[in-house]
């Protein structure tokens, strides 16, 4: 048996697994800036079993770490999907056959906006960014949201304000819309951050982001 016939027997198994133990979900690929979440962008319906990252069912999942082992047909995915089913959304960060496929549990959902370049060189006027005046490059995504960390200034150093505690969001990537260093994160709660550092992965976004007292 060639590798593709054993991956493409490991993968099926797995939908296997998951039927058997696990929940059905919708998978959702994005395809540009605009919220993924919805019927346009769902491509299949399949079932899906998370379990710890290291693949044990003996115990529950470290606290407060979102990365999980989901067993499912992983030929139907692919970094950057989106489960939803169960209650939960899972983002796809890894999918490499015939290793298993490694999600992140989905806590915040988010939008970020880059704001406005200043008109002229030389001095200008500084306030707070109004959104009529920032371009959005994502809305509405799903996002693993990590705390922990101190503080400290973005890259961009902009004077604003001070920061408090950094934190780590992941996000699927989508072609043409890249977020940057110094561009605005806003969370479902109203919370804004400011990205400090931008780190594409196959088809996911690390974002290192720091919360404006601004």
């Amino acid at each position: 048996m060639d590798g593709l016939r054993l991956a493409d027997r490991i993968a099926y198994a797995g939908g296997l697994a998951a039927r058997k133990a696990g929940v059905i979900a919708d998978v959702f690929r994005p395809v540009d800036g605009a919220c993924p979440i919805v019927p346009a962008r769902r491509t299949v319906r399949l079932a899906v079993l998370a379990v710890t990252a290291s693949g044990s069912m003996r115990g529950p999942a470290p606290f407060g770490v979102p990365y999980r082992q989901l067993i499912l047909d992983q030929a139907y995915v692919a970094p950057g999907d989106y489960l939803v089913g169960g209650g939960r959304i899972w983002l796809v960060a890894t999918n490499e056959p015939p290793v298993p496929v490694l999600g992140a549990v989905c806590n915040e959902t988010v939008s970020i906006w880059r704001p406005a370049l200043p008109e002229a060189a030389g001095a200008n006027p500084y306030g707070a960014v109004l959104q009529a005046e920032a371009a959005m490059v994502l809305a509405g995504f799903p996002a693993a949201l990590i705390g922990g960390g101190g503080g400290g200034r973005s890259t961009a150093d902009l004077p604003d304000s001070a920061w408090r505690a950094s934190h780590v969001a992941m996000l699927a990537s989508v072609p043409g819309c890249a977020p940057a260093s110094g561009d605005l994160l806003r969370d479902a709660r109203g919370r804004q951050f400011v990205v400090k550092d931008a780190t594409r992965n196959g088809g996911c976004w690390r974002l290192a982001i720091a919360e404006s007292m601004a």
